[in-house]
């Protein structure tokens, strides 16, 4: 039975547990950061978010909020990039991310930066990693005892905690108000608090579309704004996980120059649609449907069979709706098909290049 197999389904559903340990525990996991920058957090003009994989698409997802609820600039880059950078911001605060701690050159760049004098925040499953212990100070990634590799509660608390730490970062230097603070909190623990039945919906949403999503030779995922970040994690997870389709995550406006003109109906076209540039997210819509072949909208109703309809939250936590939606999509796309998810082990391509160091 497939669902008998569902593993990694069933550690998807655990996200709204750790979500809700953060939102309890929130002072106490930032104060060791708070500590540490001291005086400094005041000089403070820059957050730059760095990490690779699953850890720079949280990146992504979070850096709008972080910026807005810090009131601090704040820019996501991969590791890789940033090692080729020659000017580096002395008043930066370099957030490095890694689920495992051992990303190879997120530990590299992170010692670079610690080497020039600058304030370095590693967050990491566990205060023993590699990252954490040589990093200016340590948060926790509460994680749950994520057993799967493919990181899926890995990236929602990823995403989570750059938003936590913004969040009390923005209300230290009174960049947020407490009444904007405690309104955050309470629209995190409804994203949480809808998390279940947003799984529920997209297992029903598989089973009725599954002849057309699995036989699609690949994807493309379209999501604006935070959820450019979760189309890009999407796209790794479906290639990742299903190990049969290629797939690509692209920004609402900027996949419309050129990738467009690609499609045939031999691609699923998923669109995220929240309410964002929706000129342009309902022009696609008609397009892929008129010119193209399926188009699988996410959120708002388009009253068509191949959508997953429901009401998108209209606030930063909204990627937590989302998420699910595209971890349980690569799931399904493995499990029906046969394919056996492996929880943490050895990477097919050891011997071959190294990403992470133990």
């Amino acid at each position: 039975c497939i669902r008998d197999r569902m593993n990694l389904i069933d550690t998807i559903r655990r996200v709204p547990n750790p979500v809700r340990k953060v939102l309890e525990e929130r002072k106490a996991l930032t104060k060791d950061m708070f500590d540490y920058l001291g005086d400094r957090l005041s000089t403070i003009n820059e957050i730059i978010l760095i990490g690779s994989g699953t850890s720079h698409t949280s990146c992504q997802t979070s850096k709008e909020f972080v910026e807005t609820a810090s009131g601090i600039a704040s820019t996501a880059i991969l590791p890789n990039i940033f090692l080729a950078k020659r000017v580096f911001n002395p008043n930066g605060l370099y957030i490095f991310t890694s689920q495992s701690g051992t990303s190879t050159l997120v530990n590299i760049a992170q010692r670079k930066m610690k080497e020039l004098g600058y304030a370095t925040v590693a967050i990491t499953e566990s205060a023993e990693t590699p990252l954490a212990k040589e990093s200016g100070c340590h948060v926790l990634m509460e994680t749950d005892n994520e057993e799967f590799g493919c990181r899926t509660i890995g990236y929602c608390m990823s995403v989570f905690t750059h938003m936590i730490i913004a969040m009390e970062i923005g209300l230290k230097r009174q960049a947020l108000s407490e009444t904007e603070y405690a309104k955050y909190l309470e629209d995190a623990q409804k994203a949480a608090d809808m998390h279940h039945e947003i799984c529920d919906k997209t297992m029903e949403w598989f089973d009725r579309n599954k002849w057309k999503l699995m036989n699609k030779d690949g994807f493309v995922i379209y999501g604006a704004g935070t959820l450019y970040g979760t189309a890009l994690e999407g796209a790794l997870k479906v290639l990742e996980i299903a190990r049969r389709f290629l797939c690509v995550g692209y920004d609402m406006d900027d996949g419309m120059h050129g990738p467009t003109m690609g499609y045939t109906n031999r691609h699923a076209v998923i669109i995220f649609d929240d309410g964002h540039n929706e000129n342009i997210t309902k022009g696609l819509i008609r397009y892929v449907r008129d010119k193209v072949g399926d188009a699988f909208v996410i959120g708002n109703d388009s009253k068509h069979p191949c959508d997953l309809a429901f009401e998108p939250l209209k606030t930063p936590f909204v990627f937590l709706q989302y998420a699910p939606v595209v971890e349980i999509l690569a799931a399904r796309l493995a499990y029906d098909y046969g394919i056996n998810i492996k929880t943490i082990g050895p990477l097919p391509e050891a011997g071959y290049f190294n990403t992470h160091d133990d």
